[in-house]
């Protein structure tokens, strides 16, 4: 009886921290370029790529057709203590659920399907791209004004039609613990497919030193790949700009990965590379694999600080069935991260044994979601769990593993 009755009190004190404010300061805007760049860059500078203005911008000019971005700067005293990068995804059952018949009870239950959900992060990135906080900010302080800002954008979207369902991506196992106030607001972590991570020996700065770290099996397998696609007379080539006329061919060998993805809940419009290239500079590589003097394959990866993003891959499909594309574009994603000089690589998380092969390791990953009625987020939060996630293969591909 006593147990029940703490945990209805607990109801009770968690809906009035709710509905109570912190005291803070907020500033909200509809574009990047509405708020005080100072404070912004003040936070953001040592925070991920994917929170820098000059990211944002170009996002902005060429976003998916149904995101709007919102951005918040979170306020103590005057002082900003967290900077906020948020998208309103307005989501159709056709992008969640992808079937071959267009007449099945499934496809038609998803041609019913439309949400409006509010993204803490980046639908066209992976990783914990949403939020950031002044150094020696009260980690507990931090979560609770990012979940009143949350709230704040959310009741000030009626003219746009109700927004009910929040969502906060990416985070890792070590940065769960730090966000756990999040329940307090009525959010629930989901385990995700992993993130597939490579962390380079010391001193790796090329990629015949990353080769030469793996164990004779791996290193072979890796050889032979690149040796069949020279044979076919496939070449490798940089992208040190991308024109008008390569970003189109980029985009088409793109949109074959996309199309072929069971959730596509954002896709990159023509023209995103491009702008890519142009806004981060050296903080950005794209490679291509021509034959014929065409485009079959490309691969393109960020500097986030010590780590190299894997980001978008595209291929002819055609050709990827006789000849292994997909594998040399992930040796290369990792060329990329030599080239950076970081000490990881991010691989992304689909197609796990062919990333374990070459020596990345499993990183658990979370998004924390809420949905506005209590009933829909119970169900919500037993649906999303009910979900299986991807595991990685235990592989010993590097020599100091493997010893």
């Amino acid at each position: 009886m006593k147990k029940t009755l703490a945990k209805i009190k607990d109801v009770k004190t968690r809906r009035k921290e709710r509905s109570t404010p912190l005291g803070l300061e907020f500033a909200i805007a509809d574009s990047i370029n509405f708020l005080n760049a100072a404070d912004w860059d003040r936070i953001a500078a040592s925070a991920s790529v994917f929170l820098q203005r000059d990211y944002l911008q170009a996002l902005e000019l060429n976003a998916p057709d149904n995101i709007s971005p919102r951005y918040g700067l979170i306020y103590k005293d005057r002082e900003p203590i967290g900077v906020v990068s948020c998208q309103i995804a307005d989501v159709t059952g056709d992008r969640m659920i992808k079937s071959e018949d267009p007449d099945n009870t499934k496809a038609k239950l998803s041609q019913k399907y439309r949400e409006r959900i509010l993204v803490c992060g980046n639908l066209v990135s992976c990783g914990l791209h949403g939020v950031a906080f002044a150094e020696g900010v009260d980690a507990e302080l931090g979560w609770r004004a990012l979940a009143e800002l949350l709230y704040r954008i959310r009741r000030g979207e009626k003219l746009g039609g109700s927004i009910d369902f929040v969502m906060l991506k990416d985070f890792n196992s070590d940065m769960l613990p730090q966000s756990e106030i999040l329940k307090r607001y009525s959010y629930r972590s989901i385990q995700t497919d992993p993130e597939m991570v490579l962390t380079l020996e010391p001193g790796t700065r090329t990629f015949e030193d990353y080769l030469q770290s793996l164990t004779g099996k791996y290193r072979k397998r890796i050889t032979s790949i690149i040796k069949k696609l020279q044979d076919a007379g496939v070449e490798t080539n940089t992208l040190d700009n991308i024109n008008d006329e390569q970003d189109e061919a980029l985009h088409a060998l793109y949109l074959q990965v996309e199309n072929r993805a069971a959730a596509r809940l954002a896709t990159l419009p023509k023209g995103y590379f491009k702008a890519l290239s142009d806004s981060l500079g050296d903080r950005f590589a794209c490679t291509t694999l021509s034959q014929n003097g065409r485009i079959v394959g490309f691969v393109t990866s960020v500097k986030d600080r010590d780590t190299s993003m894997a980001y978008y891959v595209g291929m002819d499909y055609e050709i990827n069935a006789d000849l292994p594309l997909y594998f040399r574009l992930l040796q290369l994603s990792i060329e990329h991260g030599c080239q950076f000089g970081c000490s990881k690589v991010s691989l992304g998380r689909t197609a796990l044994e062919p990333k374990a092969n070459l020596g990345a390791k499993p990183v658990d990953c979370h998004l924390w979601m809420r949905h506005r009625t209590a009933a829909v987020n119970y169900v919500v939060r037993k649906l999303f769990r009910a979900i299986p996630h991807a595991e990685a293969p235990t592989r010993n591909a590097l020599k100091t593993v493997a010893q």
